[in-house]
């Protein structure tokens, strides 16, 4: 609300209900203190002395690392540094406690994600740091706990040890000259980029050419298949009947894209069918509204009417998108910052069901200060989730993994999150954000999943959004039972008579959406998202904070062009079909005909996987190998550093000796180690090849060799 609150008054002297709004959530951003440097210092030292001289901590089960002197047992990371210090005495003394003590900061703040065990939030509270915790490094490399027998985790730390001691002794040069060149809030950022980021930058990629042993890229979002040509279109039409020309072969998307671009057609939104002379009109040159071009919410409605609400049984007739409530923004990050700032104040939590999409805890945390809270699910259904990747198929003798349904959210894991919500920032969570299709499990929430996640929003009066950036990339549109496999939530959420004489969906001002172009039509380069809210009290601050985030005007009124634009069939003639459907529909076959070919390799060597229907990416199990526990260390038993490290060693392993590069699932907050996202679009056609010839040498080596399990 704040970002309304610095309107001038003569701007804000008739929105009386906003204003209003504005009193009741103004919030200022809460100032940040830096960690001491001291604290900086020894935990750098200590990564590097701990992880050989105290290595045996990292196979402790959680239950030893967390037992108090009496014997009892906590889920807080308190307890468990005063026992693991303790031994830590008995192995180093009193010098080698005191670094311990340092580095198990970093690690009780790296380890946020509350496996069930653990407890562990985003943010852990410390005498001599301030509660926002991205002071702690909790993906940053210099945290990385001891390894269980893994070289390359050790040379990494020792790396990052070297770099930070640069980097400490440059920034205690001078603390007036430090203060004056950076701030804390910038190193922050810094803090929070995932370390397998770090690794994937340090590794030659593959080329043809220059480096055909190089790590192939499996491991970004992106959709080299938006290159191939658009299935049965040889050209578009624009809305007042101006065809681009075509040679009658079937255009790409960049063709179209290129053509539109260049345009001097009069934009879709205006009354006239007349002709401009330039593709730049000069009512562009000036101030925007922030919240984006009259004609380009009234398309991007029109669109998400299409993709979310016309093909559901759930949605009255008479919904529809409201344009006035639509916010375009720079990107799906951009606007969902924003809504989280309209809908929290810092230090609020976020409730996230794992594995989720890395990134949110940069984009959530960065600036607007949120606290994340995951909410694990595999403990929270009626039967157990198979333990070990041994379990096998009684119909095929196959491996498996984990079945879809063990992720899905509902009210008893919604709850324990929420109260674990409660026990780490003394207040309840605001918002529950819902990945719907999942990235990175590549899954679909069922229609009676989300409604659980709503009705259970609106009884606790926690806000939730849903991140539905991957809907028009559901490519098997029904399940085994002939029903819909994507139904939105926004479908789900509104009301019989939608939002009443003033449009809308009736959604309450406790649903919410975002959505962006980067994914369905890999248009990340043109940052164009999309919020959509009916919680009158934060239309206009999210309004205003736009302001910093706005879409230039020349690529809002291309995009309009866009998605307002016909095809011309390869048969001759205009059609009906919008561009962006048969865009799609050529789209999801392409994507359906990738992902069928990495699943059919999974299945020949047997590794077990989440069965995909939307996004760009399969969920693979890779627990088979994993560095091996000790004897008498269980699953069940093992700490969270050692699976994070066992995992690292092997996520190591497949980028560097093999050329793999996935995601790996401890990053995402998984809450069991070994599995890895892999991003089958990622790549052209003959590296796609490529991929799968070093996936089957991988298995088959590593199972020759006998290493792993």
């Amino acid at each position: 609300m704040f970002g309304y609150s610095f309107l001038p008054t003569i701007l804000r002297s008739s929105t009386t209900t906003a204003a209003a709004a504005t009193t009741k959530a103004a919030t200022a951003a809460s100032s940040i203190t830096m960690m001491k440097s001291v604290a900086t210092l020894a935990r750098v030292i200590a990564t590097s002395l701990v992880s050989t001289m105290l290595r045996p901590l990292s196979i402790l089960p959680e239950s030893a690392l967390s037992r108090t002197d009496n014997g009892a047992h906590s889920e807080g990371g308190r307890r468990r540094r005063s026992s693991s210090i303790s031994e830590a005495k008995e192995r180093g003394g009193s010098m080698v406690t005191k670094l311990y003590e340092f580095a198990l900061v970093g690690w009780n703040s790296h380890h946020h994600h509350a496996a069930a065990a653990s407890g562990h939030s985003s943010r852990q509270r410390m005498a001599f740091i301030s509660e926002n915790h991205q002071y702690t490094n909790h993906w940053g490399a210099i945290h990385q706990g001891p390894g269980v027998g893994n070289n390359a985790s050790v040379a990494g730390a020792a790396s990052s040890s070297s770099t930070s001691l640069r980097a400490f002794s440059t920034s205690t040069t001078s603390s007036n000259q430090s203060s004056k060149l950076s701030s804390s809030r910038a190193q922050n950022a810094i803090a929070l980029l995932p370390t397998y980021l770090l690794d994937a930058r340090s590794v030659t990629k593959f080329h043809p050419v220059n480096a055909p042993n190089g790590a192939l890229q499996l491991s970004v979002a992106e959709n080299q298949l938006s290159e191939l040509p658009v299935s049965g279109v040889t050209a578009v039409v624009e809305n007042n009947g101006a065809a681009v020309e075509s040679d009658g072969e079937e255009v790409t998307l960049v063709q179209v894209l290129s053509q539109l671009a260049s345009s001097t057609v009069a934009r879709p939104s205006d009354d006239t069918s007349s002709a401009s002379s330039l593709t730049f009109e000069k009512d562009m040159i000036y101030y925007q509204p922030t919240q984006g071009s009259p004609g380009l919410r009234s398309a991007m409605g029109g669109y998400l009417h299409d993709l979310l609400l016309s093909s559901s049984s759930t949605t009255s007739t008479s919904s529809t998108f409201n344009p006035e409530n639509i916010i375009l923004g720079a990107g799906c990050n951009a606007v969902l910052e924003n809504l989280c700032m309209c809908l929290t104040e810092p230090g609020d939590a976020v409730m996230i069901p794992t594995p989720y999409y890395a990134a949110f805890e940069f984009d959530l945390v960065a600036r607007a200060g949120c606290e994340i809270v995951s909410v694990n699910t595999l403990d929270y259904h009626d039967e157990s989730p198979p333990s070990s990747v041994e379990a096998t198929n009684e119909s095929d003798g196959k491996r498996t993994t984990i079945p879809p349904s063990f992720y899905y959210p509902n009210k008893a894991s919604l709850t324990h999150a929420y109260n674990l919500s409660i026990e780490q920032t003394s207040r309840p969570p605001r918002v529950l954000l819902l990945s719907h299709p999942n990235n990175p499990l590549g899954i679909c929430y069922p229609p009676e999943v989300v409604a659980e996640c709503i009705e259970w929003c609106r009884e606790n009066e926690v806000h939730l959004i849903s991140d539905e950036i991957y809907a028009g990339s559901v490519y098997r549109q029904k399940r085994g039972d002939g029903d819909d496999t994507f139904v939105s939530a926004m479908s789900l959420a509104s009301s019989d008579n939608g939002g009443g004489e003033e449009g809308g969906l009736g959604l309450g001002p406790y649903i919410h959406l975002v959505y962006a172009l980067s994914k369905d039509f890999a248009l990340s380069g043109l940052r164009v998202g999309v919020a959509y809210t009916e919680n009158e009290e934060i239309l206009m601050p999210m309004q205003k904070l736009n302001d910093l985030c706005q879409i230039s005007s020349q690529t809002q009124l291309f995009v309009e062009r866009m998605l307002s634009a016909n095809v011309v069939a390869a048969a001759g003639g205009n059609d009906d079909t919008k561009f962006v459907d048969a865009y799609l529909t050529s789209n999801r076959h392409n994507i359906q005909t990738r992902c069928d070919k990495l699943q059919s390799c999974l299945s020949d060597v047997d590794i077990p996987y989440l069965p995909a229907d939307s996004g760009l990416f399969v969920w693979m199990d890779f627990r088979e190998f994993l560095p091996s526990l000790p004897d008498s260390i269980t699953e069940e038993m093992e700490s969270l550093p050692s699976k994070e490290q066992r995992e690292r060693g092997l996520y190591l392993k497949l980028m560097k000796e093999y050329g793999l590069l996935f995601t790996p699932g401890m990053s995402m907050r998984n809450e069991r180690p070994g599995f890895f996202r892999c991003v089958f679009t990622a790549a052209g056609e003959e590296e796609f090849e490529l991929g799968l010839e070093r996936i089957r040498k991988f298995v088959n080596e590593e199972r020759g060799s006998g290493s792993g399990n």
